[in-house]
């Protein structure tokens, strides 16, 4: 497959070959020219290709937008930047009163190619004034079209087409996209494909070719596409097929570009960041309703963020901003259309005219299925549907919760649930905790939870100073067995060096700048631990149970995750194939996915090394406990600051971090500990 992009490279180049062809093309914006290149890196070494061409402005929206207007009217090509999209309302009259009157008011058309870029959208801490998604606010001004860029259009093609128009353009650009990889070879990932479709191949098509059902359709722009498929992959798994939508051009609508999927669709929802109320949405709905109703099998559904302030801190932004969890919730709502949906792991169907064997009841049992097998038994954490209520094909009805992960059941039938087994009880793989019914029976009442301790001791014992006892969840439960089994069965050593990482700092923030990737100490030292491999394999392997070692093929690193509720180990097996952007990236999503508890059993398995994060601030020694089949387990703890002697006496501050080992004492010596230490020491230095 081809390497892709990233988007902020992708519009970068779609820039410089739009410079190169034309000799009449302005950039105007805050922080434009070299050095700086724009808050987001966009606009990167423009002004040094043309110097003459590329103007760093006052800090005024409304002046750089009057400019622009102004060399519009000689016939000139402008691009605007507006450093974050909160502030294109400072820009509002000139691109009401100007911009856009000036193509028509004049008594013959006046072409303005003016095209205003606005990064735009939450997800990356920046609080109430630089996160906000802006788009529904220029909706409907005559002349003025509206585009977004995602990962599934290549700028050149955007820019083009706002262009072609001869009109004002807004180019929104979703912030969290910048440092994304653009989806190419028509493949999004093994199970979803994409198509363009429309006029100027406006609209992205994400499917599944093997999909076999009547879709529900998610029309999503720009950051929101990556929130919606990751929706759609995990609704696949539900049974359910989803197919989503993403245009370049938001408005004018095109629903000409849509005619051929909307026809059989079980459903069509409009996601977008902006909060309810006059949006883009609401515009693609009333012209669905108004030009395609007779292809709509019932409403266009619509679904947003929280009306409310975008907070900085990150747990409250995720609360207030659309998420994937919400746009999926929405999908499985959509009752399924066409033939049965595939089935989903958690409920066994019936044989076709009979009763599920070895019972007399009717209805579907759902068991629980084997999710890990070297759990006995799992929590069944909550029931997600209550006794009674009547569930559809791929509804999610409970939540399980493994020593790794928590795995949500899905009904494959519709009718009603029953509950069997109360939540927050044991149960075994394969045991039934309730049964689908057919519609119109009656549930037996929810199975109640255990009995509180009796008898005269629980009599005599006040209510109010009772200890509660409560047991280990299963993931804690899981953490009690490894550190038990580590400590009975592993001779561990442990060998601490202090690294001066002042350079390697250095060189991450350098990155973090080129790429837009979060990248840090920790992603510097996974790469150096998987680059060590081939010169320490020792180090990698694993000790079978007949007492040979057997050695890995490539490091797989697992990382330590703590969520607060329970500590995860997922596991990065490419490490050695990525670059920091990239790998940067895959760290950020597991912690995501562990934070959303979307980890599942095969995200942590086959690791044969542990880098253990142990940064809490003021930490500076920690030794990790080495997980049973690993040979070595790296502790990196805080960084701290101190001052040394050079060589030739003076004084300087550096900053080091103490980088400790624990090993297998079977398997690595202290020397062979040391010599690794000393080779990752080195390689974070150069």
């Amino acid at each position: 497959m081809t390497r892709a992009e990233r988007v902020s490279e992708n519009l970068n180049r779609a820039l410089h070959e739009l410079f190169a062809a034309d000799d009449r093309v302005w950039l105007l914006g805050e922080d434009v020219a070299d050095p700086y290149g724009g808050a987001f890196k966009v606009t990167r070494g423009l002004s040094t290709a043309y110097p003459d061409r590329v103007l760093s402005t006052p800090l005024s929206e409304n002046g750089i937008t009057g400019v622009a207007g102004g060399l519009a009217l000689c016939g000139d090509t402008v691009i605007v930047e507006i450093m974050f999209g909160d502030f294109a309302g400072l820009a509002f009259d000139p691109i009401l009163n100007l911009l856009t009157k000036s193509v028509s008011m004049y008594g013959e058309r006046t072409p303005m190619r003016v095209v205003i870029r606005c990064p735009v959208g939450g997800g990356r801490g920046y609080g109430a004034t630089h996160s906000q998604s802006v788009q529904k606010h220029f909706i409907g001004i005559p002349h003025l079209a509206l585009f977004e860029l995602s990962p599934l259009h290549d700028a050149a093609d955007v820019l083009a087409a706002a262009l072609r128009r001869g009109e004002p353009a807004m180019l929104f650009e979703d912030k969290i996209l910048y440092t994304r990889r653009r989806y190419v070879d028509g493949r999004v990932d093994d199970r979803f494909a994409v198509e363009m479709r429309g006029a100027d191949r406006n609209w992205a098509r994400v499917h599944d070719p093997a999909a076999d059902t009547a879709p529900t359709l998610v029309i999503a722009p720009g950051g929101v596409a990556d929130r919606a498929i990751a929706a759609a992959r995990d609704a696949a798994g539900r049974g359910r097929a989803v197919e989503v939508l993403v245009p370049a051009r938001l408005y004018p609508v095109d629903v000409d570009g849509l005619r051929g999927v909307l026809d059989g669709a079980a459903g069509v929802i409009v996601a977008e960041e902006s909060t309810a109320g006059g949006t883009w949405g609401g515009e693609v709905a009333a012209r669905l309703h108004a030009e395609a109703w007779p292809l709509l099998r019932r409403p266009v559904e619509l679904v947003s963020s929280a009306d409310r302030v975008i907070p900085s801190a990150p747990h409250l932004e995720r609360a207030v901003l659309l998420g994937a969890d919400t746009i999926l919730e929405r999908i499985m709502r959509v009752p399924a259309g066409g033939p049965a949906a595939p089935r989903a792991a958690g409920v066994d169907p019936p044989p076709a005219g009979s009763r599920p064997a070895g019972t007399a009841e009717p209805g579907v049992p759902v068991r629980v299925p084997t999710l890990n097998p070297t759990d006995e038994s799992y929590l069944l954490l909550e029931w997600l549907a209550p006794a009674g209520a009547t569930v559809g094909v791929g509804e999610p009805i409970a939540t399980v919760e493994t020593a790794k992960a928590i795995e949500e059941l899905a009904a494959t039938h519709a009718g009603v649930l029953r509950h069997d087994v109360a939540a927050g009880a044991d149960c075994v793989p394969g045991a039934v905790i309730g049964r689908v019914l057919p519609v119109g029976a009656a549930p037996a009442p929810t199975a109640p939870p255990p009995d509180p301790p009796s008898g005269p001791a629980a009599a005599a014992r006040p209510p109010v100073a009772s200890p509660v006892d409560r047991p280990l969840s299963p993931a804690q439960r899981r953490v009690a067995e490894v550190v038990a089994t580590s400590h009975r069965e592993i001779p561990a050593a442990f060998t601490v060096v202090r690294v001066d990482v002042t350079a390697a700092l250095g060189y991450a923030r350098r990155t973090a700048e080129e790429t837009g990737a979060d990248v840090g100490l920790t992603e510097l030292v996974i790469a150096a631990v998987a680059a060590l491999h081939d010169r320490f394999p020792d180090l990698y392997a694993t000790l079978t149970g007949d007492g040979r070692v057997r050695d890995a093929a490539q490091p797989a690193i697992g990382l330590t995750v703590d969520v607060g509720t329970g500590l995860f180990l997922p596991v990065i097996r490419d490490a050695a194939k990525l670059d920091l952007g990239d790998l940067a990236d895959t760290v950020v999503a597991l912690r995501m996915r562990a934070l959303r508890n979307r980890l599942g059993e095969d995200d942590m398995a086959d690791m044969n090394f542990l880098v253990a994060l142990n940064d809490t601030p003021g930490v500076t020694h920690a030794r990790p406990i080495i997980p049973p089949g690993v040979t070595c387990a790296l502790s990196v703890p805080d960084v701290h600051r101190e001052v040394v002697l050079d060589a030739d006496g003076g004084i300087r501050e550096r900053t080091t971090a103490d980088l400790g080992l624990a090993y297998d004492h079977r398997l690595v010596n202290g020397a062979r500990a040391g010599a690794y230490l000393a080779a990752l020491a080195a390689v974070l230095h150069r």
